[in-house]
């Protein structure tokens, strides 16, 4: 997938702005607070129709604004593309190639990004909430059928959990509860599966990308942990909601399922999350980074677009040039950086410098 330009109107802190692109390596230059990020959340944004910094679209819009716009080129598998994103107050408009798109799930891998940023660093003894997070978003981006399981998951979830605070009050019935722990286990085992053989295959993977990183020193091994029993796993998910109920209604929430999940991560056979020094934790989280591109690229046939916000000023001098040695010339890259003696001059030579200031694109 390649990026060609991209156009914004009332985004942010942007104005009006136009930018083109290498195929190979971009760098957006410029302080804290100019636009860099905003820039790269905007390409975000085209790939995803949703915000990586914002939970409301409205909260994108520049201020004293009552719309923004933006549209990009690129290509991809299909061939040449073009998309047109325009929200006004809480109305959303997007169309692909002139044809509006009614559901998120009709532009689904058309363009894919990666963004790594300097929360992902915490991904290896962060809160749990964080390794669920990195795997739904990788399932989501290639999977259109695990996207809408998710969705439907937690609405089901947010129902039960309802009525489970409303049973703290007054009786609901066995039966209605039922009903929805019934749905529960449908979704929730059809996302189990697709999580189990999405790592399995980041398993081989980044076992591989981990001993390249480390000259052949670690071996990263990940697993995935859940309370349901994966050999028989509707039975066992239907036995241990129904177990857990009275519990469940004492706290108010549902503790078993997918939304509760864990991944496990071992450096030589010990768990990261206790052991692993503050530089594996960070070795770790490239190789992890690095797996989910090229699982992308043997998903869908292309390497997606890579978003290193701010990230390499995180890195040490190794890790920076074994992330960059993995991707050159094959992954479309666009690093945001306040100095540019943060990254490598060969990199540099091979890039389009972009310099941000005050929300534009000199």
């Amino acid at each position: 997938m390649l990026l060609k330009n991209i156009s914004l109107q009332n985004f942010t802190n942007y104005e009006e702005a136009n930018c083109d692109f290498d195929d190979n390596i971009n760098i957006f230059v410029g302080d804290n607070a100019q636009g860099k990020s905003n820039l790269l959340d905007a390409i975000y944004y085209i790939a995803t129709i949703s915000s990586s910094r914002k939970n409301k679209d409205r909260e994108l819009i520049k201020w004293g604004r009552d719309f923004f716009s933006i549209s990009a080129h690129f290509f991809n598998r299909y061939g040449e593309n073009k998309v047109d994103v325009k929200v006004i107050g809480n109305k959303k408009e997007v169309y692909l190639n002139n044809y509006k798109i009614e559901k998120r799930k009709e532009y689904i891998g058309y363009l894919i990004t990666v963004i790594f940023n300097p929360e992902d660093l915490y991904i290896i003894k962060g809160d749990p909430s964080l390794r669920r997070q990195y795997i739904d978003n990788e399932l989501s981006t290639t999977d259109v059928e695990y996207f809408l399981n998710i969705i439907k998951y937690r609405k089901i979830l947010e129902q039960r959990n309802i009525l489970l605070k409303e049973h703290q009050r007054k009786k609901i019935s066995d039966d209605l509860m039922d009903i929805w722990e019934e749905q529960l286990t449908k979704y929730g085992v059809k996302i189990i599966k697709k999580r189990l053989e999405l790592i399995k295959k980041l398993q081989e993977i980044s076992k591989n990308i981990h001993l390249r990183i480390t000259d052949n020193a670690e071996e990263l091994h990940i697993e995935y942990q859940t309370n349901i029993d994966i050999f028989d796993m509707e039975l066992s998910y239907r036995n241990l909601i129904k177990e857990n109920r009275r519990k469940d209604i004492d706290r108010g929430y549902t503790s078993i399922g997918p939304h509760r999940d864990d991944l496990e991560i071992l450096i030589n056979g010990m768990s990261a999350k206790k052991f692993a020094s503050q530089g594996q934790q960070r070795t770790i989280s490239l190789s992890l980074k690095i797996s989910e591109i090229e699982f992308i690229k043997e998903k869908t046939g292309e390497y997606p677009l890579l978003l290193l916000d701010d990230v390499l000023s995180e890195l040490d001098k190794k890790r920076k040039h074994k992330l960059l040695e993995e991707i050159d010339n094959k992954v479309q890259t666009i690093i945001t950086t306040t100095d540019l003696n943060d990254i490598e001059n060969f990199v540099i030579e091979k890039g389009k410098v972009i310099i941000i200031h005050d929300g534009k694109v000199i």
